[in-house]
């Protein structure tokens, strides 16, 4: 409970950071992804006139399809990314007062994960509004979503640790971010992959969740169990794993920070 009252300030604290000085401030957090969204929708739909299946998507249109996984790949991404460094961003911090230090890649990455749950909130109230949707549905959604964040926060605990001591880590994660997006079916969906190449979107940790928000938003389906099961299972194992190596690493960070 203690932690949790630490955690909030912090959260609040990077929210605001974030666009410290901006003109728009806050404002930006709706206009970069809406832009992105804009571009996705004018390349895919309006140009290279991508229709999705419609045991995939029914009658609605292609920009449900790319919000329903592109939302939460926008917290995903800036989440993890935020997180990865928010120790060395706080290394003065870290060095002078004795301090529970995994605070910082968790408020890191919960403050980038609420930006852009706000806008996926407000995508699925449009939807809801539009199209209806049953109370079981919203329930998978928060479940999801939930399972998302644990995933983000094994990761960004191991990762934020590791790059204390290696400071590379956090470029390769910045170069793993688009390979990851790309071998997600969140622009197309995995029924237009080759067969042959189906396996590179497999081995993506995202892959399960981009279907599931997919599956649940466009046709009202919850995942199956198996897929349940393993979402939970690597969640936990990510979070236990993370965990359990920056526990290990953190009595250094102040020698090598």
């Amino acid at each position: 409970m203690r932690r949790l009252r630490l955690l909030i300030p912090f959260v609040m604290r990077e929210l605001r950071e974030q666009y410290a000085g901006s003109w728009l401030g806050i404002l930006w957090t709706v206009i970069q992804p809406a832009l992105l969204i804009l571009l996705f929708w004018w390349v895919f739909s309006a140009i290279l006139r991508i229709r999705i299946p419609v045991e995939v998507a029914g009658e609605l249109p292609f920009l449900v399809f790319l919000l329903a996984g592109l939302l939460p790949w926008f917290a995903f991404q800036e989440g993890v990314m935020k997180g990865t460094g928010s120790l060395i961003a706080h290394r003065d911090v870290i060095k002078k007062v004795a301090f529970p230090v995994k605070i910082f890649p968790i408020a890191a990455l919960s403050a980038g994960f609420i930006i852009h749950l706000c806008g996926f909130i407000l995508f699925i109230g449009v939807f809801f509004i539009w199209q209806g949707m049953a109370w079981p549905t919203l329930l998978a959604l928060v479940l999801l979503l939930g399972l998302q964040w644990l995933l983000m926060a094994g990761l960004v605990l191991g990762l934020s640790a590791l790059t204390v001591y290696i400071r590379d880590i956090q470029q390769v994660v910045n170069a793993l971010m688009p390979a990851m997006f790309y071998t997600a079916p969140i622009l197309y969906p995995l029924a237009l992959v080759p067969e042959h190449l189906r396996w590179l979107l497999l081995i993506n940790p995202f892959t399960p969740y981009a279907q599931s928000y997919q599956n649940v938003v466009l046709l009202g389906q919850w995942p199956a169990l198996h897929t349940w099961l393993g979402l939970a299972t690597v969640a936990a194992l990510a979070f236990g794993l993370g965990y359990a190596l920056f526990r290990r690493l953190q009595n250094g960070f102040a020698d090598v920070l």
